[in-house]
């Protein structure tokens, strides 16, 4: 463990946010409660490398992230390093990276625009592996039926930020 991995935290309403980076871009970001020391070991266990604080690394997507949190549009800017996922993880993030903010987009049209209509439950397990919510906006993602689905960080925040994003929430 050489490598390092920069990383920091702000405070939207809901709670602690972390945000981590390597050298090529922004690698991880924890929405789901954690303590500090829990996120450094989280990222030593993924990422293999050493975690150093470091605010100002991170400054501009941290106000970015702030930006966004408080209710703005936001075309995040930072650098992506998505190494952690798979080729089909990937593909299916960069595809959920194009739906629109204020807009909802459901699993099934995701598996039929990467070319693989059968693979609804597969985009459902990359979608919920997504290393960077909301730079890659998983929260906008829904199931055919309207229902929200799952959030890796709990559906009352994904809730929260489709709200934000003054998005009509399909009733559940």
């Amino acid at each position: 463990m050489t490598d390092i991995i920069h990383y920091s935290c702000l405070t939207p309403p809901f709670g602690p946010v972390f945000v981590a980076k390597t050298a090529k871009g922004i690698c991880f970001i924890n929405l789901s409660k954690i303590s500090e020391a829990g996120f450094q070991s989280l990222l030593r266990n993924r990422f293999r490398k050493n975690p150093i604080r470091d605010n100002d690394k991170l400054k501009s997507v941290l106000n970015e992230m702030l930006d966004y949190f408080n209710g703005n549009q936001v075309n995040f800017k930072a650098s992506l390093d998505l190494g952690i996922g798979t080729v089909f993880q990937r593909k299916v993030w960069e595809k959920i990276g194009e739906i629109p903010y204020g807009e909802l987009r459901t699993y099934k049209w995701i598996a039929r625009e990467i070319g693989n209509i059968k693979a609804v439950r597969a985009v459902g397990n990359a979608v919920g592996k997504n290393p960077v919510p909301p730079i890659i906006p998983c929260h906008r993602v829904i199931r055919t039926d309207g229902k929200l689905g799952g959030f890796s960080s709990g559906i009352s925040l994904k809730k929260w930020l489709l709200k934000s994003e003054k998005v009509s929430i399909p009733d559940q």
